[in-house]
């Protein structure tokens, strides 16, 4: 994806008991993914700095602890309220019927130009910046989705949002 994030859409999908993944860029490009329970339970943990199988940390602590910071300050400046909207003339570059996510890689983690790659099992896959101003907004909205898909995936102190922030 070379084109900025403008909107992202995460909603449950009961009769596919999957989360419809819904990303809209400045240049109106749709990406759309299934995100099924068994990727979401490694996915959230990556968005949190954590190893999705090992759970060990990404960054070294001091690293850590300025980007949860900088989520949890993303996550309450996100509009999480305003209603997703359709663009006029949209493209879509993985085609119009969502992925199946199925694979996650990164690219330069330890710079500042760090991305995660979200694939399904063949083809083109989703590709965004690793980096707090997103991945706070992305844990905030897959929280929500996750509340209505009742997965119970033992993730809750993970996926709780600050009330506010003390900045020192």
């Amino acid at each position: 994806m070379s084109d900025t994030v403008s909107q992202i859409q995460a909603s449950y999908q009961p009769s596919e008991d999957r989360i419809l993944l819904n990303i809209k860029t400045l240049n109106e490009h749709v990406y759309l993914a299934w995100v099924t329970r068994r990727f979401m339970k490694l996915l959230i943990p990556v968005l949190h700095g954590q190893h999705p199988t090992s759970g060990k940390a990404l960054f070294d602590e001091k690293t850590s602890q300025v980007q949860q910071v900088q989520k949890e300050q993303t996550q309450l400046r996100g509009d999480y309220e305003t209603a997703y909207k359709k663009p006029e003339n949209p493209s879509f570059p993985l085609g119009e019927t969502p992925v199946l996510l199925a694979k996650m890689t990164f690219k330069d983690i330890y710079t500042d130009k760090g991305t995660l790659i979200l694939e399904p099992e063949k083809g083109q896959g989703i590709v965004l910046p690793y980096h707090p101003d997103l991945l706070g907004p992305l844990i905030k909205i897959f929280a929500k989705a996750l509340i209505t898909a009742e997965w119970e995936l033992d993730l809750d102190p993970i996926l709780s949002v600050p009330e506010k922030t003390n900045l020192h």
